[in-house]
């Protein structure tokens, strides 16, 4: 049996709902025949933007929802499944209920905000479709907190290895202690670190056995931090990414939303 996920929840029943709304409403563009042309303050240009603002609300909805754990209304998983077929199908709602004509002006600028937002969750979607899962094999299902935990442990080891060693091996370890997950918000988006103290550690103690058999403990020590520092590059580089999408997504929705008021007040005052 195939289990439930995001596109085939319940045998894709919110994708059928999807489709048939977009049918409906493509046919009955199609079929209709205004005295003017087709735009929003037709008979068919309110039904479908009630409809298209009726589903606005629903979809804003789902960011509450999604923090409400105690609430039983419905799978959150089906919730995410609607969100994103009843989203895609919003675009078409929207733009039949424009009858294709765009402007300067407020009627305008909520339905761009509408597309923008849309395709931000598309791009949202393809994020969560990889990160997530990504993010909890890189930790190897541990919290990013143990295995900072794991390198402050090894950094005491580290201390009493080289307390009777020379004196570069001694500022060789400091340096690489110091050395934290990311220097920048800029590194972050990169996921890479230029100059790695820690990866400097490794280099030299590796070179160096070949000489002082004693550091062979330090140099085991330096390659666990730096698998470590490694897993936590990944998981907050992926990180970054997710909560860029949030910073980008989350206010537009709230800009769409103070479109549609200022949209429907228009209509009403002015039409």
């Amino acid at each position: 049996m195939i289990q439930d996920n995001l596109f085939n929840y319940k045998r894709f029943v919110f994708l059928k709902w999807a489709l048939l709304l977009t049918l409906i409403s493509s046919f009955a563009y199609l079929f209709d025949q205004p005295r003017i042309n087709a735009n929003g303050g037709t008979w068919l240009g309110y039904t479908l933007g009630t409809i298209g603002a009726l589903l606005i609300l629903w979809l804003m909805w789902f960011g509450v929802r999604k923090r409400q754990y105690a609430n039983e209304s419905g799978n959150l998983r089906g919730w995410v499944s609607a969100h994103i077929y009843l989203g895609l199908a919003l675009s078409v709602v929207a733009t039949l209920h424009t009858g294709f004509q765009i402007g300067w002006n407020v009627h305008s600028l909520a339905y761009v905000l509408t597309m923008a937002t849309i395709g931000t969750g598309v791009w949202g979607l393809s994020f969560y479709l990889r990160y997530p899962a990504e993010m909890s094999n890189v930790l190897n299902r541990q919290s990013p907190e143990q295995i900072v935990a794991q390198i402050q442990t090894l950094d005491k080891d580290a201390q009493k290895l080289a307390k009777n060693e020379s004196s570069m091996v001694t500022r060789v370890i400091t340096n690489s202690q110091k050395q934290g997950i990311y220097p920048n918000r800029g590194s972050q988006r990169k996921g890479a670190v230029k100059n790695c103290a820690t990866e400097k550690a490794v280099e030299y103690l590796q070179h160096e056995m070949m000489r002082v058999d004693s550091l062979s403990e330090i140099y085991k020590n330096q390659v666990q931090r730096l698998r470590a520092l490694k897993q936590l590059r990944r998981y907050y580089h992926l990180r970054y990414w997710l909560e860029l999408w949030l910073s980008v997504h989350v206010p537009l929705s709230f800009g769409l939303l103070a479109a549609l008021i200022a949209h429907v007040l228009s209509v009403f005052i002015y039409w």
